[in-house]
């Protein structure tokens, strides 16, 4: 824009012109849509009892006073209502194995998470189902997606804030993922300089990502940027946003157990062991097989219809309850969201009262201020300073040099070189900003752990994944046997199944070299452990084995999908690999 300030009406504007693009996956069954419908087709609960039915609740009714109530998209009746044939329709399939996308540790803690599952109150089976069928019933999903939008100052940001709400998250249920959840918000910010409105930073929404991490500069090659509107992309299922297309794991931050991570690396360095692809950069936190797949092979929405997204509307800035299904779940994966202002505690987001330190940019302000920040008068201060400093330090350096020849003059010496540079750094930037230049911005300086994309599974063969598949719950196996017979001892039978599972592991991913290596260490370990430890369980051995034994079945059964997930992906990759081989000539 070419006026010096942008105004109010400038606003509505920039929100279309720099409107997201959003690219789904093919297999994605929930699209942005309105709230009106969803609200209208719920009912208003509270402690599972029905305050206002389906189809007498509008937003006009959602206000204050409702904290502890939460919206019931799918009822008990419907959710019954969905035959096998229904369901096996709208089923989503892997595309490729996860499980051998992780090591040991990642699959373990799946294992913990898919067992206690069956325990923790989550959304009921076929809620998935029920939710797509009635969305399709109702026409809920418009020709046109529709997201919320508003402009703010925040600070000296202009704030671009669009939010997208979906009728279901099914990262579960289809995809293997973390959750599930009725009612879904996903959003995205820009941050413009209010002097001319030019985008200069992109922030979208991610699930275990947070701080300056969740923002990407206009200028950085990872944005992709098409007609003046960044490029989203969203995962399928849990429509978390991502910067590039492709899978991404879950990060998962446990930190009581940390030092275990920190050994793991440790060892593997000083074994020169490559760490799993899913799991490099992920700082101190575990990579654990929910796997979020933004392929972008599907719906490219370019074209939105934009709805305005103002808390003087009861439903976004009084509304406290929740925007789904309330589980009760207290880990709050599987509890219906909180709304675009208020999260499922009913407390105000961070990212709503105060976007620029949701984004991690206090301190960074744009580049109208920051020219403001940085003038000629300002700089002219500090390099006078400096020359006070240089002087005192310039007077008192001959008088050290006779006097006192020790490591005191060495370092006057050494803070005069300092000083000298700092002042030649500060006087070519004051010539920059003469001249009106801005000062440089690393584009990338603040990401210190960013969400990657994971590497394409080159090394996920059968061999691997089939062991993926059966390594956790043989485990558990031998648990149970240690548990179940006696004769076996604890110490000796760990140590071999530890060694077991860990050398087969290098041997499925084809590192020879570790295997010799670890197994020269484990042929160590065991003649040290044979004579230090020993010694039986006896009490309630036998129901604590069948537990364990019932355990592994379980999970042996949940992983047998990820051996037609392999299947799938060679396909895959053999198709996508003749498409772009050259066509036989024929003479």
């Amino acid at each position: 824009m070419d006026r010096t300030e942008v105004t109010a009406c400038d606003h509505d504007v920039l929100i279309r012109r720099h409107c997201p693009i959003v690219r789904f996956d093919d297999r994605e069954l929930f699209f942005p849509t309105e709230v009106d419908g969803f609200v209208k087709a719920s009912a208003l609960m509270r402690d599972e009892k029905v305050i206002l039915p389906e189809g007498e609740l509008s937003l006009d009714r959602l206000g204050d006073g409702l904290a502890d109530h939460y919206l019931r998209f799918v009822s008990e009746e419907e959710r019954r209502a969905v035959v096998g044939e229904e369901a096996k329709r709208l089923a989503r399939k892997l595309l490729s194995p996860r499980l051998g996308r992780v090591g040991l540790f990642g699959r373990v803690f799946d294992a913990i998470y898919r067992l206690i599952h069956i325990i923790r109150p989550t959304v009921p089976n076929r809620t998935v189902t029920a939710a797509a069928l009635k969305a399709d019933r109702l026409g809920l999903h418009k020709e046109v997606p529709v997201t919320y939008a508003r402009a703010v100052m925040a600070g000296e940001w202009l704030v671009l804030h669009y939010a997208y709400f979906y009728l279901y998250n099914d990262w579960r249920s289809s995809y293997r993922g973390l959750n599930d959840h009725e009612g879904d918000w996903e959003q995205a910010w820009i941050f413009c300089d209010p002097q001319d409105g030019s985008p200069q930073w992109v922030v979208a929404s991610s699930h275990d990502i947070s701080g300056a991490n969740l923002r990407r500069h206009w200028n950085d090659p990872e944005l992709i940027v098409s007609d003046g509107r960044p490029v989203l992309h969203a995962g399928a299922g849990s429509h978390a946003l991502y910067f590039r297309p492709g899978d991404y794991v879950t990060r998962l931050d446990v930190p009581g157990l940390r030092w275990l991570l920190r050994l793991q690396r440790w060892t593997q360095g000083a074994l020169r062991i490559k760490d799993q692809a899913a799991e490099r950069g992920l700082g101190p936190a575990f990579g654990a097989p929910f796997v979020d797949t933004a392929t972008a092979d599907g719906l490219d929405a370019r074209v939105w219809d934009i709805r305005d997204l103002d808390d003087r509307f009861d439903w976004v800035g009084r509304f406290r309850g929740l925007w789904g299904l309330d589980t009760h779940d207290p880990g709050e994966g599987e509890r219906g969201p909180g709304g675009p202002k208020f999260n499922r505690q009913a407390e105000v987001r961070v990212s709503w009262a105060d976007p620029v330190g949701f984004a991690g940019l206090h301190g960074t302000p744009p580049p109208s201020a920051m020219r403001r920040q940085v003038t000629d008068s300002r700089l002219g201060e500090v390099l006078e300073d400096l020359d006070r400093d240089i002087s005192v330090k310039a007077r008192k350096l001959p008088f050290a040099s006779q006097t006192e020849p020790n490591e005191d003059m060495v370092e006057e010496a050494t803070q005069l070189t300092e000083l000298l540079r700092q002042r030649s750094e500060l006087s070519d930037l004051k010539g920059r900003v003469e001249a009106g230049v801005t000062p440089d911005i690393d584009y990338r300086g603040h990401l210190d752990n960013p969400a990657v994309p994971l590497p394409p599974p080159a090394e996920t063969g059968y061999i691997l994944t089939f062991w993926s598949v059966v390594s956790v719950p043989l485990v558990l196996l031998s648990i149970a046997a240690v548990l179940v017979f006696e004769s076996l001892t604890v110490a000796g039978f760990t140590l071999v199944v530890a060694a077991g599972v860990i050398l087969a592991e290098q041997l499925a991913r084809r590192r020879f070299q570790a295997f010799v290596r670890l197994s020269a260490i484990f042929v160590m370990l065991t003649a040290f452990f044979a004579f230090a430890v020993g010694g039986l369980f006896t009490v309630g051995r036998f129901a604590a084995g069948a537990l364990v034994a019932f355990a592994a079945a379980v999970l042996f059964i949940s992983n047998l999908g990820e051996l037609g997930a392999a299947t799938r992906h060679r396909r895959r990759s053999n198709a996508a690999r003749s498409e772009h081989e050259d066509p036989p000539v024929h003479s």
